[in-house]
């Protein structure tokens, strides 16, 4: 059978997508369409090849021999199709960079600094996404991605940028009541919970060898920024990253009631981004310029104020 024409490609995205996921929702999510265009989508791919790519359970999806096979060479063409376009725009289209960053290293970190990025490199138009869903690097259209974690993420090249410790952080004057008592004593106090580590403080305790007291009630927040800024407006009692934090507490927004009780977390922040893009040139300018400006954090700051 000789096919005169082409499949059209938002087809072949959205069997992949269901195919990787193995699921119609998910795919849906991450090509930002409904499940039910996803279905269609697939239905019309059938109808074209004239072969069932999925096999249809009440809640399962799973590729049939010939939608095995026909995988290989939709993901073999789709990986040509982008690493070629990416040729050719390096060459010549204006170089963009598209970078998924949390809210915190966003706007508190990067956005304050990236003039000095621009002026220097007037040629590259960055993009920063916020989102907190992790990017798929190995099949979005991201380009670097900075996250916090273990320096695991499979097929991906990860830079470590930052090491990092913890201590607890609050305002000023709660600082001063806290450091007339221990880490046992919490009554009144509201202790802030990081949502994606809940088990953050029980990590600190341990590690510092304290006993924490029982708070006078938890609160449980989803992003670094917000548990910052929570622990700026005096709701509580935060863990702190050093030296991410490091600003806030020079300034005084924020200050350390325990500053010796703090230990080093075995995570880090790193700079990921697909291997085949290690010496592309803009990849290569950004890296160099993010790592100088986290590491230059708090060098010449000085004492730090504790309360």
């Amino acid at each position: 059978m000789k096919f005169r024409r082409l499949p059209p490609l938002h087809t072949l995205e959205a069997f992949e997508a269901a195919a990787r996921r193995a699921s119609f929702k998910l795919a849906a999510q991450e090509l930002h369409l409904t499940p039910s265009a996803i279905s269609h989508q697939i239905k019309a791919l059938e109808a074209f090849l004239g072969f069932a790519l999925f096999r249809r359970g009440n809640r399962s999806l799973g590729l049939t021999d010939g939608g095995a096979a026909y995988l290989k060479v939709v993901r073999d063409t789709l990986a040509n199709l982008r690493s070629g376009s990416a040729r050719v725009a390096q060459r010549y289209a204006r170089a963009q960079l598209k970078i998924s960053a949390g809210p915190f290293i966003a706007s508190e970190l990067i956005l304050p600094a990236l003039p000095s990025f621009q002026e220097a490199h007037p040629d590259i138009d960055v993009r920063i996404d916020t989102d907190l869903r992790p990017v798929d690097l190995l099949h979005e259209d991201t380009d670097i991605a900075l996250r916090f974690g273990d320096g695991r993420w499979p097929r991906l090249h990860a830079e470590r940028l930052l090491s990092m410790s913890a201590l607890p952080v609050c305002t000023p004057a709660l600082a001063r009541i806290l450091r007339t008592r221990d880490p046992g004593r919490l009554e009144g106090i509201t202790l802030i919970h990081s949502s994606p580590m809940p088990d953050g403080w029980a990590q600190w305790a341990a590690a510092t060898g304290v006993t924490l007291g029982t708070p006078h009630r938890d609160v449980w927040l989803d992003s670094y920024l917000a548990i910052l800024r929570a622990a700026e407006q005096g709701l509580g009692l935060a863990l702190g990253l050093l030296p991410m934090v490091d600003p806030w507490i020079a300034r005084r927004k924020l200050a350390i009631p325990w500053p010796r009780l703090r230990f080093d977390i075995p995570q880090g922040y790193y700079l990921l981004h697909r291997p085949e893009d290690s010496e592309r040139p803009e990849v290569v300018v950004f890296r160099s310029w993010l790592r100088g400006l986290l590491q230059g954090i708090g060098e010449e700051r000085g004492p730090q104020p504790v309360g």
